[in-house]
């Protein structure tokens, strides 16, 4: 080394082969991590959440066209119930 000279090697975390080499590990730890949470939140959960409990009450509505439809007609099926307000705009 000469006089006055600064040197030029760098520290080892600003080398290529050193932030490479975090970078891979930082990436693998990260994937480690998020699957040892998902295996540790699906151990806790027993199954699937049950969110609807109690069944939803008899109601009897009007369709577009008039007719009365109830509730109780479909017992035992999917039903979707569209609602929108038209005074929401």
């Amino acid at each position: 080394m000469t006089k006055g000279k600064p040197s030029k090697r760098l520290p080892w975390w600003r080398r290529k082969r050193a932030r490479r080499w975090l970078g891979a590990s930082v990436a693998a730890l990260a994937v480690v991590i998020a699957v040892a949470v998902v295996a540790w939140r699906g151990q806790q959960s027993g199954g699937p959440p049950q969110y609807f409990t109690e069944p939803a009450p008899v109601f009897t509505l009007p369709t577009i066209a008039g007719e009365q439809v109830s509730l109780s007609e479909h017992i035992g099926r999917h039903v979707v119930l569209l609602y929108f307000n038209e005074g929401m705009g």
